[in-house]
C-alpha cells in the first residue's frame, strides 16, 4: 500500500516576516483567491523580536532612544520655563517693591498729594510776590522813597500772611510735621517707595517757606530802621537850613532854636547808627553824622559869640568862624554821602532778601520737579 502525499495547496505559504510599511498594502483574501483591502487597526499583528532581522532591532531601539531623548528635552525645557515665568511674576511676601500690594494706596495717597500740589502752585505765587515786594522794599530805601516802602510793607506782610495759611493747612492735611523714620517705616507697610519719596517731596516744598515770615520780618524792621535814619537826616537839614536863614538876618537866638532841634535829629540818627553799628558796617554814616555834629557845634559857638558881643567883630567871632569853615571844609556832598550811608544800611538786609530769594527758588525748583514727572 503506497502512501498518498496530500495534494499540495498552493494557497498555502510558508510563514513570512511581518508584512511592513514598504510592503504592499493587500493581503490575499483565500477565499475570494485575489487579494483585498485590509487596515492594520482590525488586526492583532504581535510578532516577536526573533522575527526581526538585526538591522531592523538596531532601528527600532535607536529610534526608542531617540523619542525618550526627545521627551526628555522637551519636560526639562518646559520645566525651566515654567519656573522662570513663576519668578519673575513672584514677590516674597516682605517685599517693598509690590505695586500689585500697593496699587490702591498709592493711588489714594497720589489723589491727596496731586491736590496738594494744586495748593503749593498757590503758594508758589505768593511767595514770587513776597521776592518782588523784598526788591522793592529795597529799591524804595535806596531811593529814600517812604511812600514806596510802605507800599512794599504793606503788600509783603499780606503775602506773608497767606504764605502762613496755605503752609499750615498743608501741613495738617498732609502730617509733615510728624515725618520722621519711624513715619517712613509705618509708611512702608502701605505705599510704594516711590510714592513715599514724592509724599517726602511735597513735605520738603511746604517746609521751604517756613523761614520767610522771620525773613520778612526783619527786613522789615531793618528798612524801618534805616528809614528813620535817612528822616532825622533830612529832618536835621530841613530845621539846619531854616537856623541858617535866620542867622544871616541877625536872629541869632532864633537860630540857636531851631539848631537845636535840628542837633536833636542828628542825636537820634547817631544813636540808631550805633546800634547798627553791632550787627553791621555803617562806619561811612557813623563818620558823616560826627561831622555834622561838629558842623552843628561851630556854628552855634558862632551864634551864641555874635549874641555875646552884640553883633561886633571880635577876635572871638573870627576864631568861631573860622571854626566853622574847617567843618563845613570836611562835609561830603549830602547826596552822595545818604547814598553811601543808605547802601551800607542795606547791606545788613541783604541777607534777608538772599533767605526769602533762596526760599523762593527752592520752592519753585520742587514745583517744577513734583509737576513735571505727573504732567502728562
Amino acid at each position: 500500500m503506497s502512501s498518498t502525499t496530500p495534494p499540495f495547496d498552493p494557497r498555502q505559504t510558508p510563514r513570512l516576516r511581518p508584512i511592513e510599511d514598504r510592503d504592499s498594502q493587500l493581503v490575499r483574501d483565500p477565499e475570494l483567491d485575489s487579494y483585498a483591502d485590509f487596515s492594520y487597526g482590525d488586526l492583532d499583528l504581535d510578532y516577536g523580536d526573533d522575527e526581526l532581522t538585526a538591522a531592523d532591532r538596531v532601528r527600532r531601539f535607536g529610534g526608542m532612544l531617540l523619542v525618550r531623548a526627545g521627551w526628555c528635552l522637551l519636560v526639562a525645557a518646559l520645566s525651566f520655563g515654567a519656573a522662570g515665568i513663576v519668578a519673575a511674576m513672584s514677590h516674597s511676601p516682605d517685599s517693598t517693591n509690590r505695586p500689585d500690594l500697593t496699587y490702591q494706596a498709592d493711588n489714594q495717597l497720589s489723589t491727596r498729594l496731586d491736590a496738594a500740589i494744586r495748593d503749593l502752585a498757590l503758594l508758589n505765587d505768593d511767595v514770587q510776590s513776597l521776592g518782588d515786594q523784598t526788591r522793592k522794599a529795597l529799591s524804595s530805601l535806596a531811593q529814600v522813597n517812604q511812600v514806596g516802602l510802605k507800599a512794599a510793607w504793606d503788600a509783603g506782610s499780606n503775602d506773608v500772611n497767606s504764605i502762613d495759611a496755605r503752609a499750615q493747612k498743608l501741613e495738617g492735611q498732609l502730617s509733615c510735621a510728624s515725618w520722621s523714620a519711624d513715619l517712613v517705616a509705618q509708611l512702608l507697610e502701605s505705599y510704594s517707595p516711590e510714592m513715599i519719596d514724592r509724599y517726602n517731596r511735597v513735605c520738603q516744598a511746604v517746609e521751604s517757606v517756613s523761614p520767610l515770615r522771620d525773613d520778612w520780618t526783619s527786613l522789615v524792621a531793618g528798612t524801618k530802621t534805616a528809614m528813620q535814619v535817612a528822616t532825622d537826616i533830612n529832618d536835621h537839614d530841613q530845621i539846619a537850613g531854616d537856623a541858617l536863614q535866620l542867622a544871616t538876618k541877625g536872629r541869632y537866638a532864633d537860630a540857636l532854636t531851631q539848631l537845636k532841634q535840628a542837633a536833636a535829629s542828628i542825636s537820634d540818627a547817631s544813636g540808631i547808627a550805633d546800634e547798627m553799628a553791632k550787627v553791621a558796617d555803617v562806619s561811612t554814616l557813623q563818620e558823616w553824622l560826627r561831622r555834622t555834629t561838629d558842623m552843628d557845634d561851630a556854628l552855634a559857638v558862632l551864634w551864641q559869640t555874635m549874641i555875646d558881643t552884640k553883633g561886633e567883630v571880635t577876635a572871638q567871632v573870627t576864631a568861631a568862624l573860622k571854626n566853622v569853615n574847617s567843618a563845613k571844609d570836611l562835609l561830603p556832598d549830602s547826596t552822595a554821602v545818604m547814598g553811601v550811608a543808605l547802601h551800607e544800611m542795606a547791606g545788613g538786609l541783604t541777607s534777608n532778601g538772599i533767605s526769602i530769594e533762596t526760599a523762593r527758588g527752592n520752592l519753585a525748583n520742587a514745583l517744577a520737579a513734583l509737576v513735571g514727572p505727573t504732567s502728562e
